[in-house]
């Protein structure tokens, strides 16, 4: 048989399956005669293919990442997960930025919220109308301050009771207390969108809004199909495969590619908002605790790569290869950080300054200057660091150790300052610091001192690219588009 007759068969017997799981299946059962070291990879494309060349009349149904079904058989296996059409109520006019018609246009919603917000929000809308819920967000749009009275719209314990009344301030209130402080009533104009786009709420014949079937299963099961159905639509499965694919990285070294799949697969069209989208995308996944930051860094986590490994299809994360290369990526990060705290503890001390003097220069510091050996009272670089219109100066003390660098090298340091003309100081070391100096290190009324610990010192040196080289690992794929049909043709 060939790989698309036996997927039809065995998926007409068992109901829909992973390709991994149905490419064991074909082996198993001696359906198939191949000498392909991947027979799942290759499956996996062949599937995609059909799909691809031959759309409605395929005999295959993509039912969610990496799982296949057949064409009228297995629909109502499909996602329950929908998208509001265009013509809606009034007040949700700009909910997508693009046609629905177009089936590429996929990624729709600006102002994206943290699904943690959201499901506070999905536990206090239900019971309320529809219009109160509405009501509030132009009543809190128009609120504005003046120059003589400005408003903190950080602290809603302040502004609601004073700038709010009747149904609008019952609302406000109970989102903020109901959340405990999480979600600002003024900010929920995106959890609003993602929340009608998707139907995770309806409006019943009263006009009181109450969930869906698909937004009780994004409620009550963080990290279950409505969220990742929700993830896949709206790119996030995509970015976290970007993060994996060059993380270590600043955000500005994922736009490149982030911004092409916004231009495939969205109606946004501007650099700002592919900056946006990207900033509030990433902060979703770092809060489920997909993506890390250290400094200004982004990586992939365990937990990240798991859920690619789970959630990701063809088309955002590519062949199954794409995760055994992240996983060994990802150790490899890990092995790089081992390796370079044991060259720090190994160096010269006083190569150790001129390290740190180097990253100093890389960081834009200017006339960066390693002290004398001797009589510097602790002081081994300095330098000076532009602050808006302002240049200061700053000190700086290396300790290459391994045990916790305790208060009275803070207060040493601090005490050197004015010999420098200095306002401020760090202190970078290969250790960690202990909790009195972590309190210490910006005490009221004191000069403050920046803390750079081992941990951070190898962050910093990898963003700035001092003692690492990053390679580029070039990855063959399966293009389906490559074989659909031409254009044009019958």
């Amino acid at each position: 048989m060939t790989y698309r007759e036996a997927a039809m068969q065995l998926l007409k017997e068992r109901g829909p399956m992973h390709y991994q799981l149905l490419a064991d299946a074909m082996m198993n059962a001696g359906l198939v005669q191949t000498d392909a070291s991947t027979p799942a990879a290759s499956l996996n494309a062949t599937i995609a293919v059909d799909i691809k060349r031959k759309g409605k009349d395929s005999a295959f149904i993509r039912i969610k990442p990496g799982v296949f079904g057949l064409r009228g058989v297995h629909e109502a296996a499909l996602p329950a997960l929908k998208v509001q059409p265009t013509g809606m109520a009034e007040d949700d006019q700009d909910v997508s930025p693009g046609s629905d018609d177009d089936a590429n246009a996929r990624v729709r919603i600006p102002l994206f919220p943290v699904y943690s917000e959201l499901r506070h929000l999905l536990r206090i809308w239900p019971g309320h109308p529809r219009k109160q819920v509405t009501g509030l967000r132009g009543s809190v749009n128009e609120l504005r301050g003046t120059p003589q009275k400005t408003v903190d719209w950080t602290d809603p314990a302040t502004w609601i009771p004073e700038r709010l009344k009747g149904g609008d301030r019952e609302l406000a209130q109970a989102i903020w207390d109901d959340s405990k402080g999480a979600v600002n009533p003024r900010h929920t104009y995106g959890h609003w969108l993602l929340a009608q786009k998707y139907e995770l709420l309806r409006e019943n014949a009263d006009g009181v809004l109450e969930l869906t079937d698909t937004g009780r299963a994004f409620l009550e099961q963080p990290g279950g199909e409505a969220e990742a159905a929700l993830d896949e639509a709206e790119g996030l499965i995509k970015l976290l495969s970007i993060v994996a694919d060059n993380g270590p990285t600043r955000a500005g070294g994922l736009m490149e590619e982030w911004s092409d799949y916004l231009k495939r697969r969205s109606s946004f069209g501007t650099d700002s908002t592919f900056k946006d989208t990207l900033r509030r995308r990433l902060n979703n996944l770092l809060e489920r605790g997909l993506v890390e930051r250290k400094g200004n860094l982004y990586s992939v986590t365990q937990d990240g790569l798991a859920y690619l490994q789970r959630a990701g299809d063809e088309d955002s994360v590519g062949g199954g290869d794409h995760h055994e290369v992240w996983a060994l990526v990802r150790k490899q990060e890990n092995t790089v950080r081992e390796s370079l705290l044991e060259l720090l503890l190994d160096m010269d001390p006083f190569a150790f300054e001129h390290l740190i003097k180097r990253l100093l220069e890389e960081m834009d510091y200017q006339n960066v200057e390693v002290t004398a050996r001797s009589g510097d009272g602790g002081v081994d670089v300095v330098a000076d660091i532009e602050l808006g219109i302002t240049s200061v100066r700053e000190v700086v003390q290396v300790k290459k150790h391994r045990r916790p660098i305790q208060r009275k090298d803070l207060d040493a340091l601090r005490g050197s300052l004015y010999r420098f003309n200095a306002v401020r100081g760090t202190i970078v070391t290969t250790a960690r610091f202990a909790k009195g100096t972590q309190e210490a290190a910006f005490a009221t009324g004191a000069a403050p001192i920046t803390l750079i610990d081992g941990d951070k010192l190898i962050d910093m040196l990898i963003e700035h690219g001092i003692g690492v080289r990053k390679r580029t690992i070039e990855m063959l794929e399966v293009d389906a588009s490559a074989f659909a049909e031409p254009e044009g043709d019958v």
